[in-house]
């Protein structure tokens, strides 16, 4: 196929080619990898397109030329659904670390002290920042993203591009609780540790203060919680970063069981 046969293929096959790219995009735009100020929007779409033609060629034979417009919202408004639960399934383990970092930001009282995320373009917090980044490197160099793209393109299989919406079964309710369950779960998981440290410094501090009213333990405490989080970070950091790479391969294991159990294959 040469350049002409390409560009005659995309411009009869562009409305199909968007309808692909709406459940990829969902997908990626979720996930704080590929946001505008970590990856350009050219470069972005592009990836998008690509693996969306891939998707339409690998796809059986497409009847989608005598549709009308109802049908084609729905085709989108489906591919948009999909999109987003599989961009859930993966972007949990990422909120999670963010949200404990921000969790133990404001139990030290560092939360004042909020940055700005170049990855992101918002306002974060000191730790919360660096468990964001760091699993977000993990999640790449663990083949997180090789993984996503295996869970994507099987996605197709239970609900291909023609198909229509998926219909939410009732047992599918209860698999959206317990992954929201999960993500709570994981975000304690990682936050305990330091969360009892900071919690002994403070009953300490307090036993401190009350017998020596006139010692200001506001801002010693901040220091030594922020000390001892640091530490406690560091001896951790092996076992945080060993179970997300273990709950990653895990979740990409069940997420087609899942997807099927919540809307039904």
């Amino acid at each position: 196929m040469d350049g002409f046969d390409l560009l005659q293929y995309l411009s009869e096959n562009a409305l199909t080619i968007s309808l692909a790219s709406t459940r990829i995009a969902i997908i990626f735009i979720i996930l704080p990898l590929f946001t505008s100020e970590l990856v350009p929007a050219l470069v972005r779409n592009a990836i998008f397109l690509s693996m969306a033609i891939m998707v339409v060629v690998i796809q059986p034979s497409l009847e989608l030329a005598e549709l009308h417009t109802t049908a084609w919202l729905n085709l989108f408004i489906k591919e948009a659904v999909v999109g987003l639960t599989i961009g859930v399934l993966f972007g949990v383990y990422l909120w999670a670390f963010e949200t404990a970092g921000q969790i133990i930001d404001n139990q030290i009282g560092t939360s004042i002290a909020q940055v700005q995320d170049p990855l992101t373009g918002s306002q974060t917090t000191l730790i919360g920042s660096f468990l964001a980044r760091l699993a977000n490197y993990i999640f790449v160099t663990a083949g997180g993203l090789l993984l996503l793209n295996g869970v994507l393109f099987e996605s197709y299989l239970i609900w291909p591009i023609e198909s229509g919406l998926p219909d939410l079964k009732t047992a599918g309710v209860s698999v959206l609780g317990s992954e929201f369950y999960y993500y709570f779960k994981l975000t304690l998981l990682i936050a305990s540790p330091m969360l009892v440290v900071i919690l002994m410094i403070d009953s300490i501090m307090g036993l401190v203060n009350r017998y020596a009213q006139q010692f200001n333990v506001f801002f010693l405490s901040m220091s030594l919680k922020m000390l001892a989080a640091i530490v406690v970070l560091f001896i951790t950091i092996t076992s945080l970063i060993q179970l997300l790479i273990s709950e990653l391969h895990k979740h990409a294991d069940e997420a087609p069981s899942i997807l099927q159990q919540l809307y039904g294959g």
